[in-house]
């Protein structure tokens, strides 16, 4: 398996390992870990993808993880005009096209096949931001601010849709708005359908084709979800299917028609699989200490890797939520990417002939009694003793 980590000192590390290693263990085999790029402990590395960073401040580097660490092959760099305290809040790529996106509002598309690319300044400050597949369509969220989503026009992002916040409590108080991260759902041509996690621990179901409140909603944590990702087992509903399986429901109470799945990890530490339809927490991926900053699923090898504060990072059966490695990272991770998540193949060295022979013969034994091959023969050593050495079993001679 080979990981990709950015972490709080700004350089991105490539890491080999494989099912079983797990560094806490002296008697566990040792992981090779590669760094990028010089330390800065004012560019952490918050985002990653395959072969890109993003930095703080803005700064995006493309580069290629097999070449060399000391002169990294750089395909591409740019810095968004923010300041240098700046958060980044999301990284992705839709088809031949990257984006990246600040909590101030810029948000940069780049060509990946002709390198040319384009910057869009948004309402901000913002605290999630995510595209959809083709990138017909984004959406962002931030702190007193609902879900808005965008749509190309002209050269720029229009607002076409805005959400409505729940309804207030028993006590009749405002429910907090702070969305952390969003993801678009499979949905009919001309409507959106949005996963949403808050910085106040809910997590949120939308359809803009239903209301502009949320069809599903829930409080799975008591403390901010920094991250949330669909499980790779999850069965999403399709474009044409209802997602709540009671039409009109109180979105409180309701449950969705397939088993959705979330991987969320909350600022508390919690890192675990919260079912959407079973309206409960379904498993916890144990191992990791301190908060997790970072997940990243690998959807076709069913994989769930994790990275955080504890300076270690994990990779888990998706499934069983089985360990299947760990690794010292020696700094506190920010984000991880799966590159690899199959283990290589270790290939047995050809055996000669002659060993072939020799597993080949049969061990014939004799039953004559007076084999000497299996007579037992014991050997008796004297042993020394203090002073002059006995010769011939007589005892030695006593000078006058």
């Amino acid at each position: 398996m080979r990981l990709l980590v950015g972490d709080d000192v700004g350089q991105a590390k490539v890491i080999e390992t494989s099912n079983g290693i797990d560094t806490t263990l002296p008697t566990s085999a040792r992981a090779t870990t590669i760094s990028f790029f010089p330390p800065s402990r004012t560019r952490p590395i918050q985002h990653a993808l395959p072969a890109a960073v993003f930095s703080k401040g803005g700064l995006l580097r493309i580069f290629d993880p097999v070449s060399s660490p000391s002169s990294p092959d750089i395909v591409f760099s740019h810095t968004l005009d923010v300041a240098a305290t700046t958060d980044t809040i999301a990284l992705g790529a839709c088809g031949n096209t990257l984006y990246a996106a600040t909590a101030t509002g810029h948000v940069l598309f780049l060509d990946l096949t002709t390198g040319s690319y384009q910057t869009a300044t948004l309402s901000g400050p913002i605290s999630a931001f995510a595209a959809s597949s083709h990138l017909t369509a984004i959406a962002t969220g931030g702190e007193n601010k609902e879900i808005e989503i965008f749509t190309p026009a002209n050269g720029a992002w229009n607002s076409i849709w805005k959400s409505r916040n729940v309804k207030p409590n028993h006590l009749k108080l405002e429910i907090p708005v702070h969305p952390s991260q969003i993801h678009f759902l499979p949905s009919v041509d001309g409507t959106y359908r949005l996963i949403v996690s808050s910085h106040h621990g809910h997590i949120r179901v939308y359809d803009t084709a239903v209301s502009r409140r949320p069809v599903f909603s829930a409080e799975p944590s008591k403390t901010g979800i920094q991250v949330l990702r669909i499980h790779p087992s999850s069965e999403i509903p399709s474009a044409e299917e209802p997602l709540v399986a009671t039409k009109g429901i109180e979105a409180d109470k309701a449950h969705l028609t397939k088993d959705l799945r979330a991987v969320y990890a909350n600022s508390s530490g919690l890192f675990c699989v919260y079912s959407l339809q079973e309206r409960r927490e379904v498993g916890i991926f144990k191992g990791l200490e301190g908060a997790t900053n970072g997940v990243d699923v690998d959807g076709q090898n069913g994989l769930v890797a994790g990275v955080g504060f504890g300076r270690y990072a994990a990779v888990y059966d998706a499934d069983t939520r089985s360990l299947k490695s760990r690794v010292y990272t020696k700094t506190q991770g920010c984000c991880i990417v799966v590159l690899d998540g199959v283990d290589p193949v270790i290939e047995e060295p050809e055996r000669d002939k002659e060993e072939d022979v020799w597993d080949d013969m049969e061990e014939v034994k004799t039953t004559e009694a007076d084999d000497e091959t299996d007579r037992l023969v014991k050997v008796r050593i004297k042993r020394k003793k203090d002073g002059m050495r006995q010769e011939g079993g007589k005892k030695p001679r006593m000078s006058e």
